[in-house]
């Protein structure tokens, strides 16, 4: 009993000293000798446990596989609303890798290594946004808004502004600072304000032309009044 409780608190240590280590130093940067050092662990003692670094390596990524999803909380989409929600989705992953360390090292790691865990830890980050993916393409398609791509490119932004915040500012803008943080939410909510008032400026269309349809203006007249082709026109009815 007494050496079960021993390995699990050696196993224990030894992944904690790791994470310190790759914290500081980065995932592929830290070799044996400085975890053993750090650990207190013997040669003979890690491999017949963990095999190799790269192993080691595995189980520490794989701590942060659903790190997205433990980060942003779908159950309030309902009360929040899809535009509000929207905007507090994005603040939420700016602050939650500002605060943590060891996936900002992560990100590094999958940007600079094609390997098993890199790819593993990539993609599931995907696959655990692909029900919130779908909602909101589904709501901006009637639009011709491809939030995909906007989505890609907020993620992308967010996740180099905080790597590169310690290297340097961005426009003049140190992202590194609270103001800089302040500065980014007054723009994701610019930014949802944007794409929210044409989804809603389309909803608007679609409604007046449908009332002018019902009123028995011709199709040739709402095309005119509304600036819009024919094919416009059954896009904007089809819905």
């Amino acid at each position: 009993m007494f050496l079960v409780i021993f390995g699990c608190f050696e196993i224990l240590n030894t992944n904690a000293e790791l994470e310190k280590l790759v914290a500081e130093y980065g995932f592929g940067n830290v070799n044996l000798s400085a975890l053993m050092k750090a650990a207190n662990i013997e040669a003979n003692v890690f491999y017949r446990r963990y095999g190799s670094m790269e192993n080691l390596y595995d189980r520490l990524a794989k701590q942060y596989d659903f790190w997205i999803n433990d980060a942003i909380d779908v159950s309030s989409l309902n009360i929040l609303g899809p535009k509000k929600f929207f905007a507090e989705t994005f603040k939420t992953l700016y602050r939650s890798l500002s605060d943590n360390t060891v996936m900002q090292k992560l990100l590094l790691y999958e940007m600079s290594v094609i390997n098993e865990t890199t790819k593993r830890t990539a993609e599931t980050r995907d696959i655990m946004n692909l029900n919130l993916i779908a909602f909101y393409d589904n709501l901006f398609r009637p639009a011709k808004i491809n939030i995909k791509a906007i989505m890609a490119n907020l993620i992308g932004g967010i996740y180099y502004l905080i790597l590169h915040r310690r290297c340097a500012k961005t426009c003049t803008i140190d992202f590194n600072t609270q103001e800089g943080e302040k500065v980014f939410f007054e723009w994701i909510d610019f930014l949802t304000d944007v794409i929210f008032d044409k989804l809603e400026a389309y909803e608007r269309n679609r409604k007046a032309a449908q009332e002018m349809l019902s009123d028995g203006i011709s199709e040739f007249k709402i095309c005119k009044y509304m600036g819009i082709n024919k094919n416009d026109l059954r896009i904007l009815l089809s819905k």
